[in-house]
């Protein structure tokens, strides 16, 4: 019976076209009456299937169709986009921070090629997708940890003699929010605008505030906005539950505007053009400094690809300086070049789901890329003669992952930071860091995850005063949208 309505409506549809034949000779609107025609019977189809698939017995089995059924408004159609220049470890490899998955990619290859979680906005050819977590951490220091609430930050460690005190606090502040578009990725993905948007509630020392993270769109390879800087390697951040990770690796996200060459499906290189900003002592014989550069920082940087892992290296070159407002002091205003280099990787061990992460830095004037260095003032000083200089810095860190069985898996990692603090800094300047974790995680599926941590920090000032803070942490953390990515 459906057929033959189907038949009679597609003769009632012919006799309109025949007619618009006759009243209109003009081609281009028949070919638009025809493509209309077309998109309504296969509307029609689809909702007679429906109605079909509702009127059959229970039980019943469905013929497999001779074509593809049309993709209903909001559906994504079966699709993979084609993944080349990234490896097995670096696609498979979860950390429960999971700050890989927002990180820029060679023409926007997913970590996901099926796209699991994206949805089609209806009458467009734009996915999109929510995703992020939701964390809460439970807290026990064993001493004064600082005044950071919610992350382990030794920079905010006492500076002087503080009384030894213990303390408990509950924290939702890593819970994070993300939202990706990708535009023209049914085409396999090559040409597809992709925008990313993410946040999470760091934005000051005390309260749940909403903070930007990132914001940046790439079309090809070419990329403009905020995200992870060139100088970083977000794949290479050890799996802790502490939010902030080593003192001393680079996690800035600054605005810039990138771009990337693949040279084949192993090797890319690339060249940043990022915000300055020059951390300057906070005081000085003359007044208080304001950090100025004479150009944009400039990163180059090289990577190399393959199934077991990679290895990430930048360049960093910036021009470091300032003014003290109305003042004429020579010596601020010449500005100094910073420089610096990194080196970063992952690599997988065996057959084993076990693997190894790490990054070392060194250079002068580049101390407010470190992760828990911005705004210490540790870029410039002034030498013993009072000339200005960069300061001189360096920091390693690495992670080792274990994985006990499919559901359990345990990270040691550990990071030491050093900066080489000049003549007239003051005695209360960020010095040395150490710091080191183990955890225990379970994770019995991809969507949820929870675990204990121990957190060993400590921080020597330039006077020679030093602060230990131990910390005890739990967590649980609830993915949203989020899928495995299988081997």
């Amino acid at each position: 019976m459906t057929r033959s309505v189907l038949q009679c409506m597609f003769m009632v549809f012919s006799v309109g076209a025949v007619s618009g034949f006759a009243q209109s000779p003009d081609l281009n609107q028949l070919k638009n009456k025809l493509e209309q025609l077309d998109r309504e019977m296969q509307d029609l189809k689809g909702q007679i299937a429906s109605v079909e698939q509702a009127q059959k017995p229970p039980g019943a089995v469905t013929p497999a169709p001779s074509q593809a059924a049309p993709t209903q408004p909001g559906q994504v159609p079966t699709v993979r986009v084609p993944v080349a220049n990234y490896g097995e470890e670096t696609r498979v490899r979860q950390s429960a921070g999971s700050n890989e998955e927002g990180a820029p990619r060679i023409d926007n290859e997913p970590l996901d090629p099926e796209l699991r979680g994206f949805f089609r906005l209806p009458g467009t050819s734009t996915l999109m997708k929510f995703g992020g977590f939701v964390k809460t951490d439970f807290i026990y220091d064993l001493n004064y940890a600082g005044t950071y609430y919610g992350a382990y930050v030794p920079s905010s460690f006492p500076s002087s003699a503080t009384p030894h005190s213990e303390n408990a606090t509950v924290s939702a502040r890593p819970t994070r929010f993300t939202w990706e578009t990708r535009t023209g990725t049914l085409d396999g993905g090559k040409t597809a605008v992709k925008t990313f948007f993410e946040f999470d509630f760091f934005s000051n020392y005390d309260r749940n505030s909403i903070r930007l993270r990132q914001f940046y769109g790439q079309y090809k390879n070419f990329l403009a906005g905020q995200t992870w800087s060139a100088f970083s390697d977000p794949d290479a951040f050890p799996d802790t539950l502490e939010f902030e990770g080593p003192p001393g690796i680079i996690a800035a996200r600054n605005p810039q505007f990138r771009y990337t060459h693949p040279l084949n499906d192993s090797n890319s290189l690339g060249i940043s053009v990022e915000k300055s900003g020059t951390d300057t002592p906070f005081g000085t014989p003359f007044g208080t400094p304001i950090g100025t550069s004479k150009f944009p920082d400039l990163i180059g940087f090289y990577r190399y690809e393959n199934k077991h892992g990679h290895l990430h290296a930048a360049a960093l070159f910036r021009n470091v300086g300032g003014i003290i407002p109305n003042t004429t002091v020579p010596n601020l205003a010449r500005h100094v070049l910073g420089i610096g280099g990194s080196l970063s990787g992952v690599w997988g061990l065996g057959h084993t789901k076990d693997s190894l992460v790490f990054q070392g830095i060194i250079g002068k004037g580049i101390s407010n890329y470190y992760n828990d260095n911005f705004g210490l003032g540790t870029d410039v000083g002034f030498a013993a003669d009072g000339h200005l200089v960069a300061t001189p810095t360096g920091s390693i860190q690495f992670g080792y992952t274990h994985a006990w069985n499919k559901v359990l898996r345990s990270t040691a990692s550990y990071g030491y930071t050093r900066i080489n603090n000049t003549a007239t800094d003051p005695g209360t300047t960020y010095h040395v860091s150490n710091y080191a974790t183990f955890n225990l995680m379970v994770q019995p599926t991809v969507r949820y995850l929870f675990g204990a941590e121990y957190i060993y920090g400590s921080l020597e000032r330039k006077d020679g005063f030093k602060w230990i803070a131990p910390r005890l942490q739990a967590s649980v953390t609830y993915y949203i949208n989020k899928y495995p990515r299988e081997q």
